[in-house]
């Protein structure tokens, strides 16, 4: 399986379109505990996946383990993630890096079975 990773930064941008056509799913990552970047997260979610209608969407709600972080309810609310469409998989997942970074912890184990899947479903 391979993955293409392309920032959020503006100059990125206009390579999002190009490389979301070809791409079997989008996987979308939201810092949780920056809550004034929420609502430009949320615009941009939604011109991409406005493009392709049935494009299975993984959203990781990075972050977690910080105070400041929403929590996975207020990430699915900010982002209206409700709003995605009836024809489109959409699965939402809380993350954190571990301590010392060397674990997987099991919601991204969980997460990367679930890629490998709708990837395989998509092909």
């Amino acid at each position: 399986m391979e993955f293409l990773e392309i920032g959020g930064s503006e100059p990125f941008r206009s390579y999002w379109d190009m490389y979301l056509s070809k791409g079997l799913l989008l996987i979308f990552v939201v810092d949780s505990a920056d809550h004034g970047r929420l609502p430009e997260a949320k615009k941009h979610l939604h011109q991409l996946i406005e493009t392709n209608p049935i494009i299975p969407l993984v959203v990781f709600a990075n972050k977690q383990d910080l105070g400041a972080a929403y929590h996975i309810t207020d990430i699915h609310e900010a982002l209206a993630l409700s709003e995605v469409g009836n024809d489109r998989k959409m699965f939402l997942f809380g993350t954190q890096v571990t301590e010392n970074g060397s674990e997987i912890p099991s919601a991204m184990q969980d997460a990367k079975d679930l890629i490998a899947h709708l990837a395989a479903d998509m092909q």
